[in-house]
């Protein structure tokens, strides 16, 4: 790692522990400086702002994130196990980063609003392709059930599990019932057979 490469690092990760520990408003970028005991200066060569910064962190932590998650899953050998890791792995790191993911969702100002919704739709969509390639390693095995669709299951995982959608609050109701609507066979599919073929 370069010189550059590593003065970012060490703001990066500074900025994040104090955005997560103090919130972003009350974190400053001379604090930030400061903790690193890099200047201030410095901080805006990286970063033109303190906006820029703690976007900057809550993208490395989805980088991190992304990066375990297929290393974890690449390390396991079977669908179940893969699946598993899937489902487990965002419930850790959601409670391990949950300061600063919902510091980004409060307090980011609004004239970032449309980054974050681009952010948060792309990990959905990676999120949806690495649960895609779980299930059809589960397909191409004859373990899946005939009757699941695994298009339908992912959208239904990702949205109800794991990052959800941000293009509606609950406050919206019709298209909260139509989501229920179209998934509610599967859930009752899922409930009383599983997933996976039996026998």
């Amino acid at each position: 790692m370069s010189n550059a490469q590593e003065k970012r690092q060490i703001i990066l990760e500074t900025a994040s522990r104090l955005f997560s520990r103090y919130g972003f408003n009350k974190s400053s970028l001379d604090e930030i400086a400061a903790t690193a005991q890099i200047a201030k200066g410095t901080v805006y060569y990286y970063f033109a702002s303190k906006e820029e910064l703690f976007m900057a962190a809550v993208e490395k932590k989805a980088e991190d994130y992304f990066s375990a998650l297929k290393s974890q899953i690449e390390e396991k050998e079977t669908f179940e196990a893969k699946l598993h890791a899937f489902l487990h792995i965002p419930i850790r790191f959601v409670y391990e980063n949950m300061p600063i993911l919902i510091e980004c969702m409060r307090n980011l100002p609004y004239n970032y609003q449309d980054r974050l919704n681009e952010f948060r739709l792309g990990n959905r969509g990676r999120m949806t392709e690495i649960m895609k390639s779980i299930l059809k390693i589960g397909e191409e095995q004859g373990i899946l059930a005939d009757n699941v669709s695994v298009d339908q299951l992912c959208d239904m995982l990702v949205d109800w599990y794991l990052l959800g959608d941000t293009s509606f609050t609950v406050v919206d109701v019709p298209k909260l019932l139509n989501r229920i609507e179209r998934d509610h066979e599967l859930i009752i599919q899922m409930i009383l057979y599983g997933i996976v073929k039996r026998g």
